[in-house]
């Protein structure tokens, strides 16, 4: 996967690409115990070579041993003086001096670092399209602070844009392109159950499972609408604002 950073087009990421590229580190990285600084200079390195990205090193208490959490920005007012503007934020174990990661976690850091450039890449192209104004947020009436500000952050429409594209994608990896059991899992009650972190269950949990609520039933008309492109790997079929 080469792409020129001079002619740089963000339409030409796509996430098989990406994500293959991100695991031809395994054998440098998996089972090989190293400094934390050591593995995000690789890392690091390796995604700015094809990908013209800000990269930050954050610590979190509440990161797993030998885990690495992915986050993300987008900033529209870098963006519209030209500069770099997505930003990648890899999160390791607080106070931690070293990591030696597992073939299964580096292989879903990987698709999380592919499915967060993506994220940011559609919050490029909704601010690039309507000339970098910003939508109001969403209005939550949830009583406690912390459900209050996390439906204010997901419901955005912006949000639910990108996220769309996001649970379409890990939803297809789960299932293994089985777009049926997709939709049969969007559908299901999965309150009370033991299940993987993912971000669906992200959105049921933030509006309490109901299915009924506005937010949630755009968010799976969001995914099951993506699905196709997700499939073929990128979230849209032309270059309309992100060439």
């Amino acid at each position: 996967m080469t792409i020129r950073k001079s002619k740089f087009d963000w339409a030409a990421l796509n996430r098989y690409e990406l994500t293959e590229y991100l695991c031809s580190l395994h054998p440098k990285i998996v089972n090989n115990e190293m400094s934390i600084e050591k593995f995000h200079r690789i890392v690091g390195n390796h995604i700015k070579k094809v990908v013209p990205i800000k990269l930050k090193k954050w610590g979190d208490s509440n990161v797993d041993n030998n885990c690495v959490w992915v986050g993300g920005a987008y900033y529209s007012d870098l963006d519209r003086q030209k500069q770099k503007s997505i930003e990648l934020v890899l999160v390791y174990k607080s106070r931690a001096n070293t990591i030696k990661i597992t073939p299964i976690n580096f292989q879903r850091s990987c698709r999380t670092i592919t499915h967060t450039i993506m994220h940011e890449v559609i919050h490029m192209r909704q601010y690039r399209r309507r000339k970098f104004k910003q939508l109001p947020s969403y209005n939550s009436t949830a009583e406690k602070t912390e459900q209050r500000e996390e439906q204010t952050y997901l419901g955005c429409p912006d949000e639910i844009d990108a996220y769309g594209f996001n649970i379409a994608c890990e939803l297809l990896w789960k299932f293994k392109n089985n777009t049926d059991k997709v939709i049969e899992y969007l559908n299901e009650d999965q309150r009370g159950k033991r299940r993987r972190h993912n971000s669906w269950r992200m959105y049921l949990k933030a509006f309490n499972h109901d299915h009924e609520h506005p937010i949630i039933k755009r968010v799976k008309q969001k995914v099951v609408r993506y699905l196709p492109n997700a499939l073929y790997g990128k979230p849209y079929r032309n270059r309309d604002w992100i060439s």
